[in-house]
């Protein structure tokens, strides 16, 4: 019999999921070391954006509780984990095995749109094939210590070549799109240095085709809980008949499950909206047991909503305008309560530190409550506590 999901299973399942709950997976194994437990979260979430370093950092560490910066450092140093552009030709950090098959399931749809993002640049062929040949000899000369963005430039002014300061981004993220880069052990900046991937990825896992589609469909529904097709095919990139390919070969090999979806008021949701998949081994003891944290406090782009389409489960609609001021894809740290979004929160560039947390209209935050988790912020970077102040929304009445 089909399961059937109301939209609190739906959240409980996936904050479960996510790694959020005190009974989560990442919780396990609290005395393996730190850098260890970081891969290990990489390695479950699959993905987790990385296009700001600093927000990227606390999406594992807030996965792995006692964990630290310097964790985060020595995972990459260890060549547990890289960043790179896996997908949707966004940076995320991923497990060093994973990021050349899934590039190799990905790349027809964001490569395709490189010839005439080049021409927009006004860089031919010719100059990118002389632009990433200097790039490699470069990257194999400076072996596993890499090399920083600057450093990689030098070297193309150095051979010679014209280039121009809007061609680096598009010429750097070519060579990782495309394997032969990544970003590995972190720089003298605080950031990931450019190596060559053949040579820093020693045990890359190896997929393709249908394979490779249904490894994406059941590792993202170990890690997302339930989905729509919409939802797996966005994160991705893939197409919405390349998506169901790898979910009905998952759903044939035993590896994930089809469930319905029901409204607030229990009815059956029609459609395609209604139709939800899920890893089987997650729905009895996520739904009836793991109990949702009181409060949690996440980074920017964390992938409790930049895994999905369908966000309704986590985060009331009208408030989307307060996590993506404007609308322009920078998605703010949130707080959540019990697993959905009741407020954003900055830190404070004072003397004292500490955190300033934005509420949402008619919210109470518990200031005492969120005391225990801006300490854990502050100890995995290092950094004073400071107090916490509350602002309430100036629509608040």
């Amino acid at each position: 019999m089909t399961e059937t999901l109301s939209p609190t299973d739906v959240l409980r399942v996936r904050v479960h999921a996510l790694g959020l709950t005190a009974t989560s997976w990442t919780r396990g194994e609290p005395e393996a070391p730190g850098a260890e437990r970081i891969a290990g979260v990489a390695r479950r979430m699959l993905a987790v954006q990385g296009q700001d370093w600093r927000s990227a950092r606390w999406a594992l560490g807030v996965r792995a509780p006692g964990s630290a910066t310097a964790d985060v450092e020595a995972a990459f140093a260890e060549r547990r984990i890289v960043r790179s552009w896996p997908m949707r030709g966004t940076v995320h950090v991923v497990a060093a095995e994973d990021i050349g098959w899934m590039q190799g399931a990905t790349n027809h749809r964001v490569l395709a749109g490189a010839p005439k993002r080049r021409a927009f640049l006004g860089m031919s062929d010719a100059v990118l094939e002389r632009l990433v040949e200097v790039s490699l000899v470069a990257l194999d000369a400076a072996g596993t210590a890499g090399l920083e963005r600057d450093a990689l430039a030098e070297a193309w002014t150095e051979a010679g070549i014209d280039w121009q300061s809007n061609w680096r981004y598009h010429v750097i993220w070519w060579i990782c799109q495309n394997g032969m880069a990544t970003f590995g052990p972190i720089g003298p900046s605080g950031e990931p240095l450019l190596v060559r991937a053949e040579h820093w990825i020693t045990a890359p896992r190896q997929y393709s085709g249908d394979d490779a589609l249904r490894e994406l469909a059941v590792r993202y529904a170990r890690c997302r809980g339930p989905f729509r097709v919409n939802d797996f095919a966005w994160w991705t990139g893939l197409t919405v008949a390349e998506a169901r390919v790898g979910l009905a070969a998952a759903r044939d090999a035993g590896e994930l499950a089809e469930a319905r979806a029901r409204d607030a008021s229990g009815d059956p949701v029609s459609g395609a909206a209604g139709r939800l998949w899920v890893d089987p081994e997650s729905l009895g003891s996520a739904v009836s047991e793991a109990r949702l944290p009181e409060w949690t406090l996440l980074a920017a782009f964390d992938e409790h909503l930049l895994g999905y389409t369908d966000r309704t489960a986590q985060l009331d609609q009208q408030h989307f305008d307060r996590i993506v001021p404007g609308r322009n894809g920078m998605f703010l740290p949130t707080v959540l309560r019990k697993g959905r979004v009741v407020a954003t929160w900055k830190r404070l560039r004072t003397k004292t530190g500490g955190l300033e947390i934005a509420s949402f209209p008619d919210t109470d935050i518990d200031a005492p409550a969120l005391a225990p988790l801006s300490r854990d912020w502050a100890d995995f970077h290092g950094v004073e506590t400071g107090g916490i102040s509350v602002v309430q929304p100036a629509d608040a009445g």
